[in-house]
């Protein structure tokens, strides 16, 4: 197990597909501080509305002349931008899939089994790998988003800042990123092909809150909510301050509860599925 692992780490250390996936993330942070610094400068009227394609709404023929945009979302706004609306989920989908189903194509896996390594010991390595690969990656895009807002807010936006709600959304985001990237690795072993494990892994992160809204319809009459157990309606409506206990508690024992159906589904099929 140690000896797969720090081959994992080797590989880790190798892959510049993460190193792509942080100046994707950089490029996404840069475009959201651009965009909320126009606002600004057209409810100033510095700019016209509707320059660079960003077009602000206005009641009547007079722009709002409200407070800055960047102070008020702040921070934490950013973060809840960069998390919740599932740009880091998405990139995180891509490198995982890189990272899990290029091993079949390239013949790594099935050489692994060759050498005698359990099918047990090879999926948990894997997994502990995708664990390790979820928490730099968005230890570095939290660590980027705070620092980019400097040349943005200015320092005086972080003495109004509420670090404790900070650090409470970025452990919980971490929590539920890495049970999503659990599931997106068993969409990979399930798949084993790259288009389709990434582009079914999208279609999960996309489109199954819209199937969790559904259902809680179909059960309102008996008062109960799916989407309350789902891991991604937890990672998008997760709070950015005010954090109530029966959330924290429910969205624990949730990601916990999916993560362990991931881990154990994951490692029954990669034992008695055939490696190609």
């Amino acid at each position: 197990m140690l000896n797969l692992f720090r081959a994992e780490l080797f590989k880790l250390k190798k892959s510049k597909s993460i190193v792509f996936g942080v100046l994707t993330a950089v490029a996404l942070l840069l475009l959201l501080y651009s965009s909320l610094l126009m606002i600004d400068k057209i409810n100033q009227g510095e700019i016209s509305n509707g320059t660079g394609g960003v077009v602000v709404y206005q009641q009547g023929n007079e722009i709002d002349l409200q407070a800055s945009m960047l102070e008020k979302i702040g921070v934490v706004g950013i973060l809840r931008q960069m998390f919740g609306g599932h740009f880091v989920g998405m990139i995180l989908a891509v490198l995982v899939s890189i990272f899990v189903i290029q091993e079949y194509a390239s013949g790594t896996i099935k050489n692994l089994v060759g050498k005698g390594y359990s099918r047990r010991t090879i999926f948990l390595s894997k997994i502990l790998s995708t664990i390790l690969l979820t928490i730099v990656f968005q230890t570095v895009v939290l660590a980027v988003s705070i620092c980019m807002g400097i040349p943005f807010m200015g320092w005086e936006v972080f003495s109004h800042t509420i670090w404790k709600d900070v650090v409470l959304y970025a452990i919980f985001q971490m929590m539920f990123g890495i049970t999503i990237s659990t599931i997106i690795l068993l969409v990979g072993e399930f798949t084993r092909n790259l288009a389709a494990g990434i582009a079914l892994s999208m279609g999960v992160l996309l489109f199954s809150t819209t199937l969790t809204a559904g259902l809680d319809l179909v059960f309102h009459g008996v008062d109960f909510a799916p989407s309350n157990y789902w891991i991604l309606d937890l990672l998008t409506n997760c709070p950015v301050t005010d954090f109530e206990a029966e959330f924290m508690v429910r969205g624990v024992i949730v990601s916990l509860v999916w993560f362990v159906i991931a881990v154990v589904i994951g490692v029954v099929h990669f034992q008695k599925a055939d490696v190609k």
